[in-house]
């Protein structure tokens, strides 16, 4: 390493430990941040400097790859169509031209010429004239007879106007994934980076199946065997736990084309009961995505460090926001300030999905009680976004609690390097103090917005509910 340099590779010593580690670090060109959602990439490489080596090269090939991408994004190159996009768009030509594009068979299938004689019905006399039309455009072969540079679109049309009951490709991985993300965009309104969010992860998905296999597949040729190919190939490349949202990912896609297409009904998902490499529950997040509460230490520490050293007034806001209230990142980054209600016996966040900003489920939307430092924060806020219609302006923005998150973890870090305390650590120290003051589950559900299944029942309306949470928040944060 002393000799050669090693583009994005960095070595970091931990003071506490006196070794070193090493990851992968790349700034991302500002033309490609909206598109990736970030403004660096960062991935550990390990604390041994023969393996992170080894890992360096897979990681550094993948990185490439999503940078290709982004970039063909940002020039506007679009991906090219599927088969059976290209078999639809045909078929929508024929049917615009007044014909069947299903025809039956005719005694001339079998033979190779076309005869113009008396008995040809109406349909396959309009289908001799749009192929001789067709014809007439391009300039013929002198030695062959035919034309000459035929466009793709127009030598589909010909081929199907000629071929009796064509039939329709079969699915493949990447029909199954466009038709799960414009569904799933159907049923919801996402963010516009809720909505990046989603098209990356199923494109990960699927270019991981392109990839292991070597091909595009349909969905139903895939086997059992392919699929743990699958898992072993991206063994390689990612950690455990990326691999299992991965594979969560690939099973979402694949159920939801087996319900959506009529003539995969039947189909066996094989990604299915494939085994979790980072333990834990089915669909379910691991230990490793959940990460773990901070310690008392922990959490006074970086709390005093930002308040000294940060610049950002905001920043510290934020910190003492997510700290009383248990809310996720994005949720408080993407306050309105019409959203935040500090008077009142019951002051609150009204968190609901916006144009600015989406929300992670359904249960997610609710109404979080302000008390003790969290109200105080709250009303510290108001003041500084002064006219802005957003609680934060400077993180009320496309990309903006990332943002956010960044500048915090600079200060967690310095606190701690252990990967698994992070900024979310804040919404697990709240599920820990709620759960210690002895506050029921389904309360617990109520104030950090977990989905209550039938239990939601017994609250009523919005005043009821605030009314739980306030006390569940109240009980867990000794305030009477």
């Amino acid at each position: 390493m002393s000799s050669v340099t090693v583009d994005y590779w960095q070595e970091r010593k931990s003071k506490k430990l006196g070794n070193s580690s090493y990851r992968y670090r790349r700034v991302v060109e500002r033309e490609l941040r909206p598109i990736l959602g970030k403004g660096e990439i960062t991935i550990p490489l390990g604390s041994a400097k023969g393996d992170a080596l080894v890992k360096y090269r897979q990681v550094h090939r993948g990185v490439e790859q999503t940078l290709a991408a982004a970039w063909d994004e940002v020039r506007g190159i679009k991906k090219p169509k599927t088969a059976r996009e290209l078999f639809q768009e045909t078929v929508d030509r024929i049917k615009a031209l007044g014909l069947n594009p299903y025809r039956p068979p005719t005694d001339d299938d079998e033979g190779n010429g076309y005869d113009y004689d008396e008995t040809r019905d109406h349909d396959e006399i309009e289908r001799f004239a749009v192929v001789d039309g067709i014809a007439a455009k391009y300039p013929t072969d002198p030695e062959t007879g035919y034309p000459m540079g035929v466009s793709a679109e127009d030598t589909r049309l010909v081929r199907m106007l000629n071929t009796a009951s064509p039939k329709i490709p079969p699915p493949t991985i990447m029909d199954a994934k466009k038709r799960y993300l414009q569904d799933r965009f159907a049923l919801r309104e996402p963010g516009e980076r809720d909505r990046k969010k989603d098209e990356q992860r199923a494109e990960r998905a699927a270019d991981a199946i392109v990839e292991a296999l070597g091909r595009v597949p349909s969905v139903a040729s895939i086997t059992r065997e392919e699929a743990r190919k699958v898992q072993a190939h991206l063994k390689g490349k990612v950690s455990a736990g990326t691999v299992d949202r991965y594979l969560n990912d690939v099973r979402s896609i694949i159920n939801h084309a087996i319900a959506e297409f009529p003539d995969l009904h039947e189909l066996k998902n094989h990604f299915t009961g494939l085994p979790i490499l980072a333990g834990g529950r089915w669909g379910g997040p691991t230990a490793d995505e959940e990460g773990r509460p901070l310690t008392v230490d922990e959490a006074t520490a970086i709390r005093e460090r930002i308040e000294r050293l940060s610049r950002q007034h905001d920043l510290i806001l934020i910190w003492r926001m997510l700290e009383g209230t248990g809310c996720r990142l994005a949720e408080v980054t993407g306050l309105r300030v019409v959203d935040v209600v500090v008077d009142g016996d019951m002051p609150y966040l009204d968190i609901k999905p916006h144009d600015r900003r989406g929300l992670k489920t359904v249960a997610s939307i609710r109404r979080v009680p302000l008390v003790g430092d969290a109200l105080d924060a709250a009303r510290a806020a108001l003041k500084l976004a002064g006219d802005s219609d957003m609680m934060f302006p400077r993180y009320g923005v496309e990309g903006g609690n990332t943002a956010a998150s960044a500048a915090l973890m600079k200060h967690v870090r310095e606190i701690t390097d252990d990967k698994l305390a992070r900024v979310h650590s804040l919404r697990h120290n709240m599920a820990d103090k709620l759960k210690v003051a002895g506050v029921e589950e389904a309360d617990r559900k109520l104030v950090l917005g977990h989905a209550l299944g039938g239990e939601g029942k017994r609250y009523g309306g919005p005043e009821g509910r605030l009314v739980a949470a306030t006390r569940a928040m109240r009980k867990a944060l000794g305030i009477t």
